[in-house]
């Protein structure tokens, strides 16, 4: 199965495009049955998705034990 295939996703960096503020963009991209959806995010929303990850993988492996 590919990280495109319907429930993927894939981020990538824009390196010609920036934020207002000078920031670099990001471009998420999720696969669905209904195509794909595209999503602008700037580092301190990448950063709100990786803690949010933590967060509930942590409580994933904490309902395995």
């Amino acid at each position: 199965m590919s990280w495109m295939d319907d429930g993927g996703f894939v981020m990538d960096l824009l390196p010609h495009r920036r934020h207002f503020d000078g920031g670099p963009l990001i471009e998420m991209r999720f696969s669905t049955s209904n195509g794909v959806e595209s999503f602008l995010l700037t580092k301190t929303e990448v950063e709100r998705v990786r803690r949010e990850c933590n967060r509930i993988l942590k409580e994933m492996k904490e309902t395995e034990k």
